[in-house]
């Protein structure tokens, strides 16, 4: 009988790499064009490109919207990433709806919602990824140990053959609490930051320019050390996924 044949390694993670969100477009898209449209474009003036706050909260709102649709039928992934954004566009859009009185004032209130949505969504996905350790398929194996970059089989076959499986499972429950926690103080911190940034914008113009600030300070001051402790977390694993299963870091990854 004919062996199945199979793809070379070198393919599938090609393959693999493409389908892969590209993290600066990821960044242009859900940051840099929201911040242009909300901060430049929503002012009220003389200049060609002032298009006033509705259009430029529609186009802060549109244009992830239009990106998430793109990749997802490119690729027919769904990515963290991608998933936030798209979540994040379509709640700001629905409060600012919500937010703006007819005559051109905000709602008091206004300032809370977005805190409550900007702290709602890592919430959620930290208490699922929680939950999803006690399920067959934990989360922590799609946005950390992820098949797509490690060599997940290799790795629980050669746990399972040396009797470490008990020692892998800890390894991951490890991996889940700190993306978990990660999460959970990026829920917290957002929330304070919505609250103060916010706070009192009484007119259009003045909230799409706080929710542009909110957009670009959150990335650096949230989403940045967010990213640096989700890299080292990866790292710390990977270190003692070799230590338990006795493979070499190169061979934990998936050959390139």
């Amino acid at each position: 009988m004919k062996e199945e044949e199979h793809p070379p390694a070198s393919a599938t993670s090609a393959k693999a790499a493409d389908d892969q969100e590209n993290p600066l477009a990821n960044i242009m898209v859900n940051i840099l064009i929201p911040v242009i449209a909300l901060s430049w474009l929503s002012k009220e003036g003389d200049k060609a490109w002032h298009v006033g706050p509705v259009y430029g909260m529609i186009i802060a709102v549109l244009m992830p919207t239009i990106y998430f649709v793109w990749h997802f039928l490119k690729t027919r992934k769904v990515n963290f990433y991608s998933i936030l954004g798209a979540a994040g566009v379509m709640l700001t859009g629905s409060i600012t709806w919500y937010a703006w009185n007819a005559d051109g004032s905000i709602k008091e209130n206004a300032a809370l919602l977005f805190a409550i949505k900007e702290a709602a969504i890592p919430l959620l996905f930290g208490i699922t990824i929680l939950y999803s350790h006690r399920t067959s398929k934990p989360l922590v194996g799609v946005f950390l140990l992820n098949p797509d970059i490690l060599d997940v089989p290799r790795i629980e076959s050669t746990a399972r053959e040396n009797n470490r499986w008990e020692a892998y499972q800890k390894i991951r429950l490890q991996g889940t609490w700190m993306l978990a926690g990660s999460l959970l103080l990026s829920a917290a911190m957002n929330f304070f930051l919505a609250i103060y940034l916010l706070s009192g914008k009484a007119d259009p113009v003045s909230y799409n320019a706080a929710v542009g600030k909110l957009t670009w300070v959150g990335f650096l001051v949230i989403g940045i050390p967010l990213m640096v402790i989700m890299m080292s977390g990866l790292f710390f694993l990977i270190r003692k996924i070799s230590d338990v299963t006795g493979l070499s870091k190169e061979e934990v990854f998936l050959p390139r």
